[in-house]
């Protein structure tokens, strides 16, 4: 069977054990960067809804005067990505 790497063709039998097993290991780290990257958006937007929840729940009652030190991360900051 033939693999294509950087444009060229392969055939797999002729590579050794360690080529196979680097191959296997590339294809299985493309599918979990993909599966990171889904993860990843769906995270963001459940950033994004629970703080839109949050800043249109919290309570006039409970804020507190003094303002949050500068830097300091707050639930509704967003991720640095």
């Amino acid at each position: 069977m033939a693999i294509t790497i950087d444009g060229k063709s392969y055939d797999e039998t002729k590579l050794d054990d360690k080529c196979k097993n680097a191959i296997v290991q590339v294809n299985s780290l493309q599918t979990r960067l993909r599966s990171l990257s889904t993860e990843f958006e769906n995270v963001k937007v459940l950033i994004k809804h629970h703080s839109e929840f949050l800043t249109g729940n919290l309570p006039a009652s409970a804020l507190v005067e003094t303002p949050a030190e500068a830097g300091e991360p707050t639930p509704v900051d967003e991720p640095k990505a």
